[in-house]
C-alpha cells in the first residue's frame, strides 16, 4: 500500500481564479495548479516547485485552506492540501508539467466563480464554497472528505 501527497493553489490574478486546463484524450478540464509532493520535501517546497514549474511564478505568502482525503484505487490512500496562495512575484504564464501521465496542461485559464459552475472542474466539492471562503480569506482549514482517486 502507497501513500500519495498531492498540493495544490488556490491562486487569483486580477480577481480571477488561476487554473490549468487539462487534455486527457478528447476530454477537457480545469484544475488548481499543483502536483504530486516528491519524497525529499515537505508540503511548502512541493507547492513553491509547481507554482514555479506550472505558473513561473515564486509563492511568497500562503495558508492552508482545504484537505481532501483519497483512496487511490488498489494502490492505497493519499490527500490534497489546498493552500490559498495570497501573495506571489511574477506574471503567472503556462509553464510545464514535468509528471508523466495521460493528461497534459494544455494552457493556463483565468475563471470566474460562475465559470466554475458551466465548466468541468475538479475538485467539485470547492464549486459551491470556493466564493465564500475566499471573501472571508479563507478563515479555517476545511476538511472536504474522503474520495475515490481518480
Amino acid at each position: 500500500m502507497r501513500t500519495l501527497f498531492r498540493v495544490g493553489a488556490i491562486i487569483f490574478h486580477e480577481g480571477k481564479l488561476v487554473t490549468t486546463k487539462m487534455k486527457k484524450k478528447d476530454k477537457e478540464y480545469y484544475v488548481l495548479p499543483g502536483g504530486g509532493v516528491e519524497s525529499e520535501e515537505n508540503l511548502q517546497e512541493a507547492l513553491k516547485r509547481e507554482l514555479k514549474e506550472e505558473l513561473n511564478i515564486e509563492a511568497i505568502g500562503f495558508k492552508l485552506a482545504y484537505i481532501r482525503e483519497l483512496n487511490i484505487k488498489e494502490h492505497g490512500r493519499g490527500a490534497e492540501f489546498y493552500f490559498y496562495v495570497h501573495n506571489y512575484k511574477g506574471e503567472p504564464s503556462k509553464g510545464y508539467d514535468p509528471e508523466t501521465k495521460e493528461s497534459i496542461l494544455d494552457e493556463l485559464a483565468f475563471l470566474t466563480f460562475d465559470d466554475l459552475k458551466t465548466l468541468t472542474f475538479y475538485p467539485i466539492e470547492l464549486i459551491h464554497i470556493l466564493k465564500e471562503d475566499a471573501q472571508q480569506n479563507f478563515p479555517i482549514v476545511k476538511h472536504l472528505g474522503l474520495h475515490d482517486y481518480p
